[in-house]
């Protein structure tokens, strides 16, 4: 019984490793200008990488694999919670917009289409540098807003303080 499972695990082991050794390695993250031709192979390349069974869908399972192999933050640091325990479970939802319960090739190049028409804010087929950085702003701005820091929001407007802290509860006197 002892060996039949460790022989088990081993298998499925030696099968994961060797289809996240197969997968396409992604192309480098832009830093200067991107058409909407290597927007859409960067996320060719990224479904390809999902895709660990090569089987063309993406799955609930497959998303979770990759999120738990995910590299550590550059500090060591381990990532802070988000909260949401059903947050991959939203953003899978969001991808597979048939409802079939897989995500295919042509769903997840839409996404990628919509994400890069949301950053193309003059709509020349083409983002750059100062397009970029207004949505990492944006994004900052949106996420102070969400994490209670104080700033200044994108539409320039002074954020409200925050709320005063609960009132403590009355000490228990046993009686």
């Amino acid at each position: 019984m002892n060996r039949t499972l460790l022989a088990a695990l081993l298998a499925g082991a030696t099968f994961a490793t060797t289809a996240i050794a197969q997968t396409a390695p992604m192309p480098p993250e832009p830093t200067g200008v991107e058409t909407r031709d290597q927007a859409m192979a960067r996320a060719d390349a990224r479904f390809d990488r999902l895709d660990i069974n090569h089987d063309g869908k993406l799955t609930p399972a497959e998303l979770a694999a990759m999120r738990r192999m995910a590299p550590p933050p550059a500090d060591g640091a381990a990532p802070a919670p988000s909260g949401r325990p059903d947050r991959g479970d939203r953003m899978f939802a969001r991808l597979d917009t048939n409802g079939d319960g897989v995500v295919d090739r042509a769903e997840f190049r839409a996404q990628a289409a919509r994400r890069f028409d949301r950053v193309d804010a003059n709509h020349d087929g083409v983002i750059d540098a100062a397009e970029r950085q207004a949505v990492r702003d944006a994004m900052g701005d949106r996420m102070g807003q969400r994490h209670g820091r104080r700033g200044t929001p994108a539409d320039g407007g002074a954020m409200p303080p925050p709320p005063p802290p609960a009132p403590a509860p009355a000490p228990d006197t046993g009686q």
